[in-house]
């Protein structure tokens, strides 16, 4: 457990520096200054100060709990991560490929790691108890909770980087892997402990809708404007502070059941929505003005329009669909 503070403390002082070090040269420079790259970034930016103040104050305050300190050090280690990235956007030379090759790597590996431990370690039982019938499921993550993974994960996610694999897919393999331990710990930790883990999926849900739509919007448009990739950003770094705060301060504030619920049917109906739109007014909205000449935004009133009132009954069934199944849900760990 000393180790790990330790560890954490290093890595906080060595983000400190590197900010210090990218202020003064993001000030003292009119060209960094004017770089629309660090416009857009604000939000990434300014969280990096909050991200080493809650790693600290968590690292202070916890005792024998690893998976809090585990987690205390994977802020600290995505905040390094953030600031190495904005200073290679700076000056390539000044950090070197192979040392941003392993940030990447080690904030991966300690992601993994603390969802294993987070808000308590997972054992072989309790994989095995929650996937009885899933052998690749559980032998996998059997393997993922080995001590030894802690240099096979860097090693394995620093070779896809070298071998120019997908970043995205060594993302999804990190994300997928930190969910399965994550769904273990779920099934097997008391109501308490089941809140943060939910404000941590709450997060991770809002997040990718909020991709999603970014995703739809850059495709639609030929160039997405300055302002709009700031939103968007303040958008993800909000939500991703935001579940971090909830879950390890105020994990029992909120009906966490109720927040996702609204999140879901909200964010799946937008996204339809938004897709639906998108297509019709890319097809059928132009070849309709054109014919009778009608101004678009006539149109695209009237067409919003109908998609409130078309939606609005799935809304209402999707959210009672969702309240029978938490409900039925609840009533089995009760019997239990």
């Amino acid at each position: 457990m000393k180790l790990l503070k330790g560890i954490n403390y290093l890595f906080i002082t060595i983000t400190i520096v590197l900010l210090i070090l990218f202020f003064v040269n993001l000030l003292g420079n009119p060209l960094y200054r004017n770089d629309g790259r660090f416009f857009t970034s604000i939000a990434h930016i300014i969280s990096i100060p909050l991200l080493i103040i809650f790693s600290f104050i968590i690292s202070v305050k916890t005792k024998q709990q690893k998976g809090i300190i585990l987690f205390a050090l994977f802020l600290a280690t995505i905040s390094m991560n953030w600031i190495i990235q904005y200073l290679q956007l700076m000056n390539p030379d000044w950090i070197p490929f192979f040392g941003l090759l392993m940030i990447n790597a080690l904030t991966g590996t300690i992601y993994i790691k603390a969802l294993q431990s987070f808000p308590r370690q997972i054992s072989k039982q309790d994989i095995t108890t929650v996937f009885p019938k899933n052998k690749i499921a559980s032998r996998y993550l059997n393997w993922a909770i080995k001590d030894y993974t802690w240099l096979i994960f860097p090693i394995l996610l620093a070779g896809c980087a070298l071998l120019k694999v997908s970043e995205k897919l060594s993302d999804l393999f990190v994300l997928i892997t930190g969910l399965l331990c994550l769904y273990v710990n779920y099934k097997k930790s008391s109501k308490t402990e089941r809140n943060k883990i939910l404000w941590l999926f709450w997060g991770l849900i809002s997040f990718t809708l909020i991709m999603i739509v970014y995703s739809i919007l850059n495709a639609s448009v030929t160039e997405v404007s300055r302002n709009v990739k700031l939103v968007f950003n303040i958008g993800l770094i909000l939500t991703f502070v935001l579940s971090q705060i909830m879950s390890l301060f105020f994990s029992n504030t909120f009906d966490t059941g109720i927040l996702i619920r609204r999140t879901l049917v909200d964010g799946l109906i937008f996204i339809v929505i938004v897709l639906i739109y998108n297509t019709i007014e890319h097809y059928f909205l132009h070849w309709l003005s054109h014919k009778l000449e009608i101004s678009d935004v006539i149109l695209s009133s009237l067409l919003s329009g109908i998609f409130v009132l078309a939606f609005s009954p799935l809304h209402h069934k999707f959210m009672s669909y969702l309240e029978k199944r938490v409900k039925n849900n609840h009533l089995e760990d009760t019997e239990i």
